[in-house]
């Protein structure tokens, strides 16, 4: 090292050039420490794969330390110019970080997450149970970390002059630089050319982001729509999929109901709408029926809360369901079954198509979609039902759209006042309008399935039908008075809870006044058609919500989140473990969505979810040794 004479310039210029050294030490002992990632992930089996995994680790992790280097410990240099205060501050930062790493790597094992503060408070947690000797054992680790980092600390302090003489820096900087470089653009190049056993590893490190670049390189013409659309479905028909759903090939019961089932879902319909005001005719039927007083859709959307409908999953799983291309169970049974299917959709399928619909096309299968109005898909559906043959029974699923929409017919005659489509200088509160306009579509909705229950007594198939009928999600009008308005904006009640009733011939009418689920509809409907020989847990999230056995929390979200409905509180997180404005999860009060005060998350119930989560995933390695250990003993 050159020395200038200049005492405040030489100490930050020698503190400058340790901080390299050290930095360079805690990142082989990162990469040292979270290769084992590699053993807990699933293995790529090929050779491409393999390599990506290496470059990542070696790249990924050498960034992190050195961009942490850079944003903490390389400005302090200049601020604490003692080099004993110093190396002490950093050997602390390094030892929580590897702490934090090790401990992340056995929550990856367990749980397949990363690090999460909920995890932290159930681990510190006063319960004996949980602080169990396979965590103790990680945190007898800190101290020796520790140790071994104040080791490395003054080894390369009094070691600097020679070290300085090794014109390695700038070699191993490179090399770093290329592998991080590297790994992201064979990640790209992977997520275009649809290479899984590449783009499969995308969540196995922390603080991970890959790189993709369609939309990029398909504007410049650099990638090839068609041909991409065509690798996905090639893709998709390969069984390399992580996800294990179902857990057992459908077992067909002989000799199960031969009821017909109609399941109607209503997109934006509010809880509070079936009423005998808004909604006479479907509250007239629904109390012939079993009557769900606190239902919750699985998500606050379209998209995941009709897959929480048809599939009976949780909504985390949509991504890998549309990977995969995997169709829903019951559907499957239904085609098995030699069912009749009729699908009648105001919109069109979309993604549908590619999910809960595919390989439907056959002469028992009538789909009708796009219609554009309800009142055409109402027409089609009862004209499907009135030539259905008594002799096969039938399935069919009808989604309307006008409440969503907030649409009537031309001279369906508005009950509710002031509404938007006469909305003057004298109507002042908008809000209001809006809300009857989504009633006035309400009340319509109502007479419009009411021609379709009418339809099925006209051709005397009422009394040999199963009539389901809820919604896809809930409709805000800024109900939470957080600026809230439709859906898709939080959890609150008002987006979430949507009305279900039950009309199934042989059972008597009754009110469940405990929280029910989208994930439940699936079982309920096969385990009551005595359809299958398959457990539920075969197939679904769900319950059977005539057995009476509920569960004491719901789980919604989408596949970045994951929201806990109980009695009182609504508990958000990120499935990622990074949430929120207060950095942690976020507890809502039931009744109005208000922030309250955060409270301990019960143990027993966090693990319940976190097992749901992971149910229909293929088990890894290392999760496999661990229940087989845990057998054992």
């Amino acid at each position: 090292m050159l020395e200038t004479g200049h005492h405040y310039r030489d100490q930050v210029s020698k503190i400058i050039s340790w901080g390299h050294w050290f930095s360079l030490a805690n990142i082989l002992l990162a990469i040292l420490l979270a290769s084992r990632y590699l053993f807990i992930a699933e293995w790529p089996e090929t050779m491409l794969g393999q390599v990506y995994s290496l470059i990542s680790l070696l790249g990924h992790f050498s960034f992190i330390i050195f961009i942490l280097y850079l944003v903490v410990i390389f400005p302090i240099s200049f601020l604490i110019p003692f080099p004993r205060a110093l190396r002490f501050l950093t050997v602390i930062f390094a030892t929580v970080g590897l702490s934090l790493l090790i401990i992340d790597t056995e929550i990856f094992k367990l749980y397949n997450l990363h690090i999460n503060p909920i995890i932290f408070e159930i681990l510190l947690s006063e319960s004996e149970q949980t602080l169990n000797s396979d965590w103790q054992s990680l945190f007898v680790f800190v101290p020796f970390l520790f140790l071994v980092e104040l080791l490395i600390s003054s080894f390369l302090w009094h070691r600097l002059r020679p070290l300085s003489r090794f014109k390695l820096g700038p070699i191993i900087a490179i090399f770093f630089f290329c592998c991080f470089l590297t790994g992201h653009l064979l990640h790209m190049w992977a997520d275009a050319a649809v290479y899984r056993p590449i783009t499969a590893q995308k969540a196995n490190f922390p603080l991970a982001y890959p790189m993709t670049a369609r939309t990029f390189l398909a504007k410049y013409g650099w990638l090839d729509k068609e041909a991409f659309d065509k690798r996905i479905s090639d893709t998709r028909k390969q069984s390399d999929s992580r996800l294990d759903y179902p857990k057992k090939p459908l077992l067909i019961n002989n000799d199960n109901q031969k009821l017909n089932v109609l399941l109607i879902n209503i997109s934006a319909l509010r809880a509070d709408m079936l009423n005998d005001s808004v909604m006479p005719e479907m509250s007239k039927l629904a109390r012939k029926g079993q009557q769900f007083n606190n239902h919750f859709s699985t998500s606050n959307n379209n998209l995941l809360g009709n897959f929480g409908i048809m599939y009976g999953l949780a909504p985390q799983y949509w991504d890998d369901i549309e990977t995969s291309a995997k169709p829903p169970f019951m559907l499957d049974y239904f085609d098995h079954a030699g069912y009749n299917l009729g699908i009648f959709n105001t919109e069109e399928l979309a993604k549908q198509k590619q999910t809960t619909f595919i390989n439907l096309e056959g002469p028992k299968t009538t789909i009708v979609a796009g219609t554009k109005r309800d009142n055409e898909t109402v027409r089609e559906t009862r004209r499907w039902i009135k030539q259905q043959d008594k002799s096969t029974p039938w399935f069919a699923y009808v989604s309307l759209q006008s409440v969503q929409n907030m649409e009537t017919p031309n001279g369906f005659p508005a009950l509710f006042y002031p509404n938007i489509q006469d909305l003057n200088s004298q109507a002042i509160n908008r809000q209001i309008a809006l809300f009857n306009s989504y009633r006035n579509s309400v009340s319509y909705i109502d007479k419009a399935v009411a021609k379709i229950i009418y339809e099925l007594k006209q051709s005397k198939q009422y009394d040999n039908t199963v009539i389901i009928f809820t919604a896809n999600h809930g409709n805000e009008f800024n109900d939470s008075e957080d600026h809230s308005w439709g859906y898709g904006s939080n959890y609150s009640t008002y987006q979430t809870q949507v009305p279900l009733f039950i009309v199934w011939p042989g059972k008597t009418p009754s009110v469940i006044e405990q929280d029910t689920n989208h994930t439940d509809l699936v079982p309920t409907i096969l385990t009551n058609l005595a359809a299958v020989k398959n457990p539920i847990s075969d197939y679904s999230n769900g319950i059977d919500l005539f057995s009476g056995n509920f569960k004491t929390w719901q789980l919604l979200g989408d596949k970045n989140n994951f929201v806990i409905l109980q009695k009182d509180t609504i508990t958000l997180f990120s499935y990622q473990g990074l949430f929120s404005r207060q950095g942690n999860h976020d507890v809502r009060n039931r009744n109005d969505y208000k922030s309250i005060p955060r409270t301990a998350i019960h143990e027993t119930q966090f693990k319940q979810v976190l097992a749901e989560l992971n149910y229909f995933y293929k088990a890894t390695p290392a999760q496999i040794q661990n229940k087989e250990l845990k057998i054992k003993n």
